[in-house]
């Protein structure tokens, strides 16, 4: 008769049964954590351009979102790419979107590994009317395959939209 208690070999099948399963849930688990990172970062930005766009006419102040890879300037003209965005009020009202010596900066976000951001254009300025100052599209995807795109459109009246999927005109996701 034996009491209590379970022999080495029930120990090592167990162990070998909970490190299969967990071998088949790591890849998964990547693909949820890329998934959760595409959609945090395309939620926060349009949260963050309908923030700039009431800002901007309640405070009467141009307001600019722009993409960032340093989290205090903007990238300059012709880089496709950064790691997140500021955003601040252009009190001296410059079509060229910089961030200028005392501008604070009112909102920043950085995008988490293994999401990457791409857009047709580094900034967005919305005005104290109803416009914005140009339109843009910004992109955020996964280097994890399976993960699909996410698009943040911004029309020409300055509200944002979101797309599952790649922007219309992408002949490759993301700009791969």
């Amino acid at each position: 008769m034996r009491t209590g208690g379970h022999t080495l070999w029930e120990l090592v099948t167990v162990i070998a049964v909970v490190a299969v399963l967990a071998a088949l849930a790591i890849p998964d688990f990547a693909t949820l954590r890329a998934r959760a990172g595409v959609t945090t970062g395309a939620n926060k930005l349009l949260g963050t351009l309908h923030f700039a766009r009431s800002r901007a006419i309640l405070g009467g102040v141009p307001t600019v979102v722009c993409l960032s890879s340093d989290g205090e300037h903007c990238v300059g003209r012709g880089v496709a790419a950064a790691r997140g965005w500021i955003v601040f009020e252009n009190r001296r009202a410059e079509f060229t979107p910089v961030r200028d010596p005392g501008e604070t900066i009112l909102r920043r976000h950085q995008v988490e590994s293994p999401t990457h951001l791409h857009a047709t254009r580094s900034a967005v300025t919305y005005w104290p009317t109803a416009r914005a100052g140009m339109t843009s599209t910004f992109e955020f995807c996964s280097r994890v395959g399976g993960v699909p795109p996410r698009a943040v459109i911004v029309s020409q009246t300055g509200r944002p939209r979101l797309r599952i999927g790649p922007a219309r005109g992408s002949a490759t996701p993301c700009g791969n």
